[in-house]
């Protein structure tokens, strides 16, 4: 049997005037480990028959300890019976008297009268207990009433057992066997005394040990006055669910520090666990260690930690935000945020993470946690229409201590400036001989009260200077429709602005260009495709354009020479000699010296004849 490690100085009892003392925690930390009992189950303590829960656990995979724990009490619980089975054999009982619940010297402690010595131990703890009036001999009748008439008194009951596994064999409700056999797995079984109901099941593997290597991150916070050190760790959750874990011990040089296994701080977050050791001199380096320990009192790896007062602050410095800039209106781009911070103390971070203040909404997290060298972010979350919002930026230390950081406030909504059109889009046409070019954009963000009409800007084709179109009206509809001559293959470029009741402009939309395809460009014609003296030979025409650099040829649709093989000049490309009988699609193009290009020439079908040889 584990030695037990709680060190309580008073347990509660079910005596005549009901209780003779109570448990030293506080009834909020009482409930706590309800709670956390109940999270250690898995699920509901009592799920198996809504009223019982029966644990299993073994310290070394040879000899196997069982706890129960019971919801309500009634008139047939007059005691308890331990069976186990191998696979599908019958239950066989394993207790030689009935377990009976109270807390008497004179009757016999059967849940380990398989082991004499540890049951001299458990009789020796028990005698020192009642002589020193911390636990009062009660009778088995008024124990039973007393949990039937108050359903507080076994809860509370459970809590205690829950933290001293000594407890919960000195009264009644668990059994110690030592008699599993090399290589057997075992189903046991919790029934009321005397009968064949069963309460509870749980099944064990021979061999099978509880993880408890479930402490993860360890760290530390300073007290400012030298005096004191905070140690904190994380846990993991399903692993101490697993195992049983009740909490866990902390030991300074060596010497345990805490009575009773140490539960979650905060209900928020289960995961967390700290504990603050007083006495401790914060200014000198310190070794802690911390185990996680069973409902059963076994107690899992110890995981070091050193306290090491270099490691930490002399104070808890600011990020301050110095600087916030839109990226493009309407946060197109995001909202780039920059802040300064002491880089000595960048040794002392984890990181940095930046909230955000849509006003008056209050600060949220907008970022995951950032490098503590970096001193800028973009934002891209969303941002609603509002005049101001402020930003923060949070210093997380490597103690878990976070110190938010001194804000800057931002007005993001421009009065004046209109924001500028989005989407804009460009259509070519030929209607009645006419060519045009039609423009059209998005309706007014939602939010924007500003914008009336928009001004409509085009380049020049020659100089590419650009100029506004509308300059004997404004545009109030969210369209533009640009003429042009023909003038050839130009290139026209065109954005849009917005315009205020007050004339303000906003910035540009985004530039979209348009090539026109020049009537004048007209493609080359294919006048002959022959077969001549093992070779094919393609013929083309084509009137001289200024301009012209030369001609692509296709077959198949596939280029098979370009201009730079066929200059301005050339009127005829010899091929490879062709597959007899093939048939082969030809067409050309005419390129111009700025890169621009006729429409595809009519296509020309010739099949290859066969080759004289």
């Amino acid at each position: 049997m584990e030695k037990n490690k709680s060190g309580c100085g008073s347990y509660f009892v079910i005596v005549p005037n009901y209780l003779i003392e109570l448990i030293t925690i506080s009834s909020m930390k009482g409930y706590i480990s309800i709670v956390m009992l109940f999270l250690l189950c898995g699920q509901t303590l009592f799920a198996q028959n809504d009223n019982a829960h029966l644990l299993v656990q073994s310290p070394d995979g040879k000899k196997v300890m069982l706890v129960w724990f019971v919801k309500t009490w009634n008139n047939q619980l007059t005691g308890f019976d331990i069976k186990r089975k191998e696979g599908l054999q019958d239950w066989v009982k394993l207790n030689s008297e009935p377990i009976i619940p109270g807390i008497s010297m004179k009757k016999k402690l059967s849940v380990v009268a398989a082991n004499k010595d540890e049951e001299s131990l458990l009789k020796a703890r028990l005698f020192k207990l009642l002589s020193s009036h911390k636990l009062k001999e009660t009778e088995n009748t008024e124990f039973f009433q007393k949990l039937i008439a108050d359903e507080k008194a076994l809860q509370e009951m459970c809590d205690k057992m829950a933290h001293d596994y000594e407890f919960a064999l000195m009264n009644g409700f668990a059994y110690i066997d030592y008699s599993v056999k090399n290589k057997t797995d075992y189903q046991y079984g919790l029934f009321i005394q005397g009968t064949g109901k069963m309460l509870a099941a749980s099944s064990w593997n021979y061999g099978e040990i509880p993880d408890l290597n479930t402490v993860q991150e360890i760290t530390s916070r300073a007290s400012t006055t030298n005096k004191g050190v905070q140690v904190i760790w994380n846990a993991d959750i399903n692993k101490m669910k697993a195992a049983d874990v009740t909490g866990f011990n902390i030991y300074r040089q060596g010497i345990r520090l805490n009575d009773t296994p140490i539960t979650a701080a905060d209900s928020k977050d289960p995961a967390e666990f700290t504990w603050n050791d007083k006495s401790a001199n914060s200014t000198i380096p310190l070794q802690y260690s911390i185990s996680a320990e069973s409902i059963f009192g076994i107690e899992g790896i110890i995981r070091s930690y050193t306290y090491n007062p270099a490691d930490h602050p002399n104070e808890y410095k600011k990020a301050e935000v110095t600087e916030v800039t839109s990226l493009g209106y309407y946060f197109k781009e995001g909202i780039n945020v920059k802040w300064s911070f002491p880089k000595e103390y960048e040794r002392f971070l984890k990181g940095f993470y930046l909230g955000k203040d849509n006003m008056p909404s209050g600060y949220v997290k907008v970022s995951s946690l950032l490098d503590p060298a970096l001193r800028s972010y973009t934002d891209k979350t969303p941002s609603p229409v509002s005049s101001y919002m402020r930003f923060h930026v949070v210093a997380v230390y490597n103690d878990r201590t976070l110190v938010p950081g001194i804000e800057r406030l931002y007005n993001y909504f421009p009065i004046n400036e209109p924001p500028a059109p989005q989407n804009l889009k460009v259509k070519q046409e030929v209607a009645n001989k006419e060519n045009k070019i039609h423009l059209t954009w998005d309706p007014p963000m939602k939010g924007d009260t500003l914008t009336v009409d928009y001004n409509v800007y085009g380049s020049d084709p020659v100089t590419s200077k650009f100029s506004v179109l509308n300059l004997d009206h404004r545009v109030g509809n969210r369209d533009y429709t640009f003429f042009f001559k023909d003038a050839g293959r130009v290139q026209y470029s065109f954005y849009v602005s917005a315009i205020s009741k007050s004339g303000a402009e906003s910035i540009f939309s985004d530039t979209v260009t348009v090539q026109t395809p020049g009537a004048d460009f007209a493609p080359p014609v294919i006048i002959k495709v022959e077969a001549d003296s093992n070779k094919a030979v393609i013929k083309w025409q084509y009137n001289d354009i200024t301009g012209v650099k030369g001609f692509r040829l296709f077959q198949n649709k596939v280029m098979i020479a370009g201009e730079q093989l066929l200059n301005k000049n050339s009127r005829e490309y010899i091929m490879p000699v062709l597959r007899e009988g093939a048939a082969n699609e030809y067409s050309m193009q005419a390129v111009k010296e700025d890169g621009s290009v006729s429409e595809h020439s009519k296509t020309v079908t010739f099949i290859a004849p066969a080759i004289s040889k």
